[in-house]
């Protein structure tokens, strides 16, 4: 079952065998209870929606009906599922250069991302997803709970974050501060910080000479998974992250993508559609996202977003909503 479409998908196949088997479930009655066919798993696996991704970690976590699932999840022999982002990070020289790794492979790659903030004081990790604000309990404290135990096995040393944040109440908070000793506290993204100690500590398992061996068929994944997307997804998912800096030029997203301004217009053309619609495609999106989930002023937004002349940005909001900034958060508002 291969799809191919403008929204972002999320592959599924034997990690998600793996797990369900490690766990002692049944797959298709986990399947079934998501919505999804009996025989997704099979093979080589599936692309499915985002939105389908998170009803299936729900259904996992309703079937497991364990409030310990993502300390489990978290620490199975992820190099049983010869996952090469895995080892590309376990071959790492400290944790901050693994989650770099792990950051580029899921930035490129998958519908989530990983990012590495070095600070004078503490190496902050933060997990997200880069579609929706929201992230499943479970999938983010497995993610959580999997760094930081990467992070104990490659060092063998029994590192102890300085701070842990998860978007949702976790049921059994207790038994997982017991595992990080330390408590956690509960934000708008999954983290966690470490002393820059810790976050430089050498991972014993650093071998270069593996990771040259890992880095090509990593690099080809990763080409690979963004060819599943068309040339219009593919630019406004790089705007996404190219607007907030200010790079909002056509040719910035060209260097971005390493393509030449022409061949980009080109496919866009090929597909029916034009850069100028793309560029505002993804301005609306920022737009509802800061309007949404910050609290920013609608003249903050439109910083963020490009536009030089104020008007342009009322004028651009209400076309895309029929409503001007303000009114449109405050039915965000209630509505929530």
């Amino acid at each position: 079952m291969q799809r191919s479409s403008d929204h972002p998908t999320v592959h599924v196949g034997k990690v998600w065998r793996l797990m369900l088997a490690d766990l002692g479930l049944n797959a298709v009655a986990v399947l079934r209870r998501a919505g999804l066919p009996s025989g997704l798993l099979d093979g080589d696996g599936s692309r499915i929606t985002l939105d389908e991704f998170y009803a299936l970690w729900e259904s996992f976590d309703a079937e497991a009906q364990s409030p310990t699932l993502a300390l489990k999840l978290g620490q199975i022999e992820a190099s049983e599922f010869f996952d090469p982002a895995f080892f590309a990070a376990m071959c790492a020289p400290n944790m901050t250069v693994a989650g770099q790794r792990l950051g580029e492979f899921k930035r490129l790659v998958g519908a989530f991302s990983l990012d590495v903030e070095v600070m004078s004081t503490a190496t902050r990790f933060t997990y997200r997803c880069k579609y929706r604000p929201d992230l499943p309990t479970t999938l983010a404290a497995t993610e959580i709970v999997f760094l930081v135990n990467l992070l104990r096995r490659a060092t063998r040393w029994r590192v102890v974050p300085k701070a842990v944040f998860l978007p949702s109440t976790l049921q059994e908070t207790s038994a997982f501060e017991d595992w990080f000793g330390s408590g956690i506290s509960y934000g708008d993204a999954a983290s966690f910080s470490l002393d820059p100690i810790d976050a430089m500590r050498p991972f014993l398992t650093q071998d270069n000479q593996m990771w040259q061996s890992f880095e090509p068929g990593l690099r080809r994944r990763m080409e690979d998974a963004r060819e599943d997307l068309s040339t219009r997804a593919r630019i406004e998912n790089t705007l996404l992250e190219l607007l907030p800096s200010g790079r909002t030029q056509i040719d910035d997203v060209a260097s971005e993508l390493a393509v030449s301004r022409r061949s980009l217009q080109r496919r866009l053309s090929e597909e029916g559609t034009t850069w100028l619609d793309v560029l505002n495609s993804a301005r609306m999106r920022l737009a509802q996202h800061y309007l949404k989930n910050t609290t920013l002023s609608a003249a903050e937004v439109r910083f963020l977003l490009g536009f030089e002349d104020p008007n342009s940005f009322f004028r651009a909001f209400r076309r895309w909503t029929d409503a001007t900034p303000e009114a449109w958060r405050e039915a965000q508002r209630m509505r929530a």
